[in-house]
């Protein structure tokens, strides 16, 4: 009678095979769906510009750049919608949700999201230095030759100048829009007292009307943020939130520390703070602030040069490595990038562009 113990020792022996490869190909997969290592890094989107062209976006569904006298619109993936060139001379670019502003120091030319030219402003005695787009709205920084004063021109998408402000040129330091409604805030600084005093005042453009005026005395603010109809402000030492009526109704001690990042998500607004020397000259710590009551601190690792806010993480950027924390302060993990960062900046929330020896990147936080 022949033994069957060999068949059986080979038969064990394919299972054993069998088993082993079937690990290594679930494995495979493993490596291949749920991690990043067989494929590029998925938050990344190069764009095929030059190192100075002017990027900018409104919601990051479309992104616009200005390369020369050559207007272009992108989607999120990176492809052109549509190109249009204008006329020659260098042009600053500024876009809202609705608007886009092509300008230099003597004229702007305001279009719609399809290119289709609304208005243009002319040549006057104004000079042009710094405009900013609402939803479809836009302001405009002017000065004039021989005047002490800068001017706020507001503008409508019909072209008509609904407001226009006058400020001490020595006073004046910034401005913007907040809210669905284009509502427009300025900041002011008086030093003429025995300490300065940082004015905030809101308005509503449309009516001509001051909706708000908050003073901040012997401090300097560095950021003014909007919750709703809340006003928070970063000064040299406190987070400071007046409600609608100019109460004060939260402070914390900021002492030491400036403004990196913010961000607002639903009825909350989410504030990261960092030392205000350098902290990339090594480890530090990460504070995180919020309306809902949120104080977190963060111990950074070394390197870290930059911070960006999104609904699910903090992201800390070194020159070539991203650092993940979640709210409660805990490393998730790290994004390492193949190349050196050289400029970062905050497109829009949840959109960061990087540049790096010539090469123009797209990142997005998740």
């Amino acid at each position: 009678m022949r033994s069957t113990e060999p068949t059986v020792l080979s038969h064990q022996k394919l299972l054993l095979i069998g088993g082993i490869l079937l690990l290594a190909v679930l494995l495979l997969l493993y490596f291949i769906f749920f991690t990043n290592l067989f494929r590029g890094n998925d938050h990344l989107l190069a764009l095929d510009i030059t190192e100075n062209t002017i990027v900018c976006t409104a919601d990051a569904s479309s992104i616009y750049y200005l390369e020369g006298s050559t207007l272009h619109r992108l989607n999120s993936a990176g492809n052109t919608i549509w190109t249009s060139k204008y006329s020659s001379g260098k042009m600053n670019l500024q876009v809202g949700r609705q608007i886009i502003c092509l300008y230099n120091e003597d004229t702007a030319t305001i279009l719609d999201q399809e290119k289709t030219p609304l208005f243009n402003i002319p040549a006057s005695d104004f000079k042009i230095e710094q405009v900013t787009c609402g939803k479809n709205t836009l302001a405009m920084l002017c000065g004039m030759q021989n005047s002490t004063s800068k001017f706020l021109r507001i503008f409508n998408s019909a072209g008509v100048e609904i407001d226009r402000i006058e400020i001490s040129n020595t006073s004046f330091l910034d401005f913007g829009f907040f809210g669905e409604s284009d509502n427009f805030w300025y900041m002011t600084l008086d030093t003429s007292g025995a300490e300065p005093i940082s004015r905030i005042t809101t308005t509503m453009p449309t009516q001509q009307k001051i909706t708000g005026l908050y003073e901040i005395y012997g401090q300097l603010v560095s950021n003014v943020n909007f919750l709703n109809s809340n006003v928070y402000v970063s000064t040299t030492s406190s987070l400071i939130a007046y409600d609608t009526f100019g109460e004060i109704f939260y402070e914390k001690m900021i002492y030491g520390s400036k403004l990196a990042d913010s961000l607002t998500v639903k009825d909350d607004l989410i504030l990261a703070y960092v030392p205000q020397t350098e902290i990339s000259n090594g480890s530090s710590t990460l504070r995180l602030l919020s309306a809902n009551g949120l104080d977190t601190l963060v111990l950074l690792p070394s390197g870290v040069e930059h911070v960006a806010l999104s609904e699910k993480y903090v992201y800390c950027f070194t020159k070539d490595v991203i650092y993940l924390y979640n709210y409660n302060g805990q490393y998730e993990k790290s994004i390492e990038l193949d190349f050196s960062i050289s400029s970062f900046s905050k497109l829009y929330n949840g959109l960061i562009l990087l540049r790096s020896e010539g090469n123009t990147y797209l990142f997005s936080l998740s």
